[in-house]
């Protein structure tokens, strides 16, 4: 066995080992669960109490942020070598950072993913309506009740309690979710999961402190193909093997607590301050080893939103490759396919941005383009980065 292979399985062997104890290692216990908040209760003293969970969970992340920096920082004066190229690099990057021009498509992937957490989280509270026969499945955790719909996740992990629905509610569970998935795919991901959201606002806060990311290789992201593997198979069995998802999945530390609810959160609480952290230092960490996203991901393929490539177009710059947050170099070394929509692409829209070539890259919806790479785009932000 190789090293990377021994590596990866210990780390999947102690992600399952976590996950199955995840109820003995507590974060934030409340005496009493409450699972639904009112309108008048809003933004309270009491709602404010009850965020707690997730200022804490804010406040260890930026301490774990600043302990990175500034051990890579120790690291980097001990060697030489190695300092003045990481000072040139990280200058670079925030020239860039401060040239890019803020699209209209950027813009509007913004105000969904906003405008979608603000639904999540008290949709069901500002609107007095829920629809509890739809599931949509992005990772949001469904302990929020206050949210305008039901989502998937919490059958999937619990597939056994699925089981004891009756045939009419399981029917329209599997109708819902699959046709989002057949119609959106991981357009979800990138458009609508509240995780999603705050890993964005992760990158945003290092892009804005300047801070250099950590750049992965290709042989790190097959090294994190084995831990999502191991994530799908605990979402979907570890109800079977006398386990909680929920209590190891960091999404119940995000929507339940800002919607005021007092959620206990166990390992789950730990691990949601490790993908922040990470998220920090490498866009949609998450995301990389989500097993919800890997299941919508599966439909990519057949989806009626895609990434498509005009292969005679490309000039092999790797622009597409540097920006994808996800690593997904198929949409840099296809040169025959047309359709270059990956099972983990998450429809962000970043390689069409970058992309220096015009209608090479572009996303569309049933065959219509919706967002399509310019060269123009591309100058102006050089130019104004020059200039700067």
């Amino acid at each position: 066995m190789s090293k990377r292979g021994l590596i990866a399985g210990i780390a999947c062997a102690s992600t399952a080992l976590v996950a199955y104890f995840a109820w003995q290692f507590s974060f934030f216990e409340y005496e009493t669960a409450i699972y639904t908040t009112t309108a008048d209760r809003l933004f309270t003293s009491d709602h404010l109490a009850k965020l707690v969970p997730l200022l804490l969970i804010g406040l260890m992340s930026a301490i774990g942020i600043v302990l990175c920096v500034a051990v890579r920082g120790w690291l980097t004066r001990r060697d030489p070598a190695h300092a003045p190229f990481a000072a040139q690099r990280a200058s670079r990057s925030a020239r860039r950072i401060r040239g890019r021009r803020v699209s209209g498509f950027m813009v509007a992937r913004w105000a969904c993913m906003v405008g979608f957490f603000v639904l999540m989280v008290f949709g069901g509270v500002i609107l007095g309506a829920r629809f509890a026969n739809i599931s949509i499945p992005v990772l949001s955790c469904p302990a929020n009740m206050s949210q305008l719909t039901e989502t998937s996740c919490y059958y999937l992990a619990h597939l056994d309690e699925l089981a004891t629905l009756p045939w009419t509610g399981i029917a329209a569970f599997v109708v819902s979710t699959l046709g989002f998935v057949l119609v959106f795919g991981r357009t979800l991901c990138g458009f609508l999961c509240p995780m999603g959201l705050a890993q964005d606002l992760m990158h945003t806060i290092r892009q804005a402190t300047r801070v250099e990311g950590v750049a992965m290789t290709e042989d790190m992201y097959q090294a994190l193909v084995p831990l999502k593997w191991t994530m799908l198979l605990l979402m979907i069995g570890l109800s079977f093997a006398g386990g909680n998802f929920c209590n190891f999945c960091p999404a119940i530390a995000l929507t339940p607590a800002a919607a005021g609810l007092s959620v206990s959160l166990y390992a789950s609480g730990f691990i949601m301050v490790f993908v922040l952290i990470a998220s920090f230092f490498k866009r949609r960490f998450f995301c990389t080893i989500c097993p919800l996203g890997f299941l919508m991901g599966m439909a990519n393929k057949v989806q009626l939103f895609r990434i498509t490539k005009d292969c005679t177009a490309c000039t092999e710059c790797g622009a597409c490759y540097e920006a994808c947050p996800m690593g997904i170099r198929q949409i840099y070394t296809e040169r025959a396919c047309a359709n270059v929509t990956d099972v983990n692409c998450i429809m962000c829209g970043e390689c069409v941005r970058c992309c220096p070539e015009d209608g090479a890259l572009a996303l569309t919806f049933a065959g219509k383009r919706l967002y399509t790479s310019k060269r123009a785009r591309v100058v102006r932000g050089y130019q104004r980065s020059a200039h700067e």
